[in-house]
């Protein structure tokens, strides 16, 4: 928050914090609750950290005291006092959540209303005013309470206030560690530090999660983000795939194994350069996988090593046409077809082959955004390369008859006139 220094009266806070350690020692609520009083009537800027810093520990040592809403609010109000506008913000949405009967939500809805309209930085939040401050509450106990406030501000993500939402965390699993609901929690805080470039801190708690509630549904999500952390934040490849496998091996009928077998596939490739090793990721993904959303970019890939690393074109050919063969209705089909046929023409200068599979992608699935060029590719490579005029022509017309709203279609119009005239000099 940035407070100022206590300085010249350092020994007074010396005195204060003894005798703050003092009653909490006797765990006497209205002494304490009178320390914090007295504490706050100095009026002094100095204090303010330390009064922060009780209070915090008042609400935590006494959850139930009658006037933790009293206090929870001073501490919205020195933010509030020192321009904090984030902390204000906060602070003041967990009093409109924890004491929904409290006197206190009535000045921290406006404090929050406020804050929504006037200021640049909460323009993002502006069109939610009514709802942040009129929250939804379905379970009032303040464990409860604290949950959906986390929960909303999370799915906000407006991430200027991702050092608060972190400290809400914190004080969370602190105050419920056996909450039913703590893993959920948790895993918040473990994507908060991911997305705070705290690649060390995060791996920790998506790894005290997989161990500390391994029963937990956000298991198998952890796993796949620590695996991100070893292998993009910590340049760790090898306890990357170590942490998929595991993964594989634990959950093997989890929706997200294809998953994690393409990004093993993908480390290989990317950080191994291990590109056979990569290769046979990629088509364990479609044949281990096969229902699955990764398994037809899987085969994309294992063909586009094959082609790019290894220059064995054949193998490219044959990873493409199995893609047609064993997925017809993916709506990648067509561009198999169009990749085996590009091989053919580019690479192998097989003409022949090359125009037979572009014109079956126009046979196969005309209604395709790319079966006009495939079409007119094949009609080209008749024309240009195989004098086969006759076939040229033929596809040069479905061109124009299939597609006439096409770019193409004035194209092969032209190409059909220069065609004609070429069979006629013939």
């Amino acid at each position: 928050m940035g407070l100022p220094n206590a300085g010249k009266i350092r020994t007074f806070v010396t005195l204060f914090l003894v005798l703050a350690a003092t009653l909490a020692n006797a765990d006497d609520q209205p002494k304490y609750s009178d320390y914090i009083a007295t504490l706050d009537n100095l009026d002094n800027e100095a204090f303010d950290d330390i009064l922060i810093q009780e209070i915090s520990d008042y609400l935590h040592r006494f959850p139930d005291a009658p006037d933790v809403d009293q206090m929870h609010f001073k501490i919205a109000t020195i933010y509030h006092d020192h321009k904090d506008r984030l902390a204000s913000f906060f602070a003041s949405m967990e009093v409109i959540y924890l004491y929904p009967e409290s006197p206190v939500v009535a000045p921290a809805q406006d404090r929050v209303r406020s804050l929504l309209v006037k200021e640049k930085k909460f323009k993002p939040l502006k069109d939610q005013a009514d709802a942040l401050i009129h929250p939804t509450l379905n379970d009032t106990s303040r464990e409860a309470s604290y949950y959906t406030f986390l929960q909303d501000m999370v799915d906000l993500r407006f991430d200027k206030i991702r050092e608060q939402l972190l400290r809400g965390t914190q004080r969370y699993l602190r105050n419920y560690p056996d909450s039913e609901r703590a893993d959920a929690v948790l895993f918040w805080r473990a994507e908060l530090l991911a997305q705070s470039k705290k690649p060390k801190q995060a791996l920790s708690e998506y790894l005290k999660l997989t161990y500390v509630h391994s029963s937990s549904l956000y298991v198998t999500a952890s796993k796949l983000k620590m695996a991100d952390l070893f292998s993009q934040k910590l340049k760790d490849p090898k306890k990357a795939i170590l942490t998929l496998e595991e993964f594989l091996l634990e959950f093997p009928d989890d929706p997200q194994a294809s998953l994690a077998q393409l990004r093993i596939a993908k480390i290989n490739e990317k950080k191994n350069k291990r590109y056979l090793e990569a290769i046979n990721g990629y088509t364990a993904v479609a044949s281990r996988y096969p229902q699955s959303a990764d398994a037809v970019p899987a085969l994309f890939d294992a063909a586009r090593l094959y082609e790019d690393k290894f220059k064995e074109y054949d193998q490219a050919i044959r990873v493409y046409t199995e893609i047609v063969r064993d997925f017809p209705n993916d709506i990648k089909a067509p561009h198999a077809y169009a990749e085996a046929a590009r091989i053919y023409e580019k690479r192998l200068k097989d003409y022949f082959n090359a125009a037979s599979v572009y014109f079956k992608v126009y046979g196969n699935y005309p209604e395709s955004g790319i079966a006009p060029e495939c079409l007119f590719a094949a009609a080209e490579i008749n024309e240009k390369k195989l004098q086969d005029f006759d076939k040229a022509l033929m596809y040069y017309r479905f061109v124009v008859d299939n597609y006439p709203n096409h770019k193409l279609a004035n194209k092969a119009t032209k190409r059909i006139d220069k065609v004609s005239k070429k069979q006629m000099e013939q």
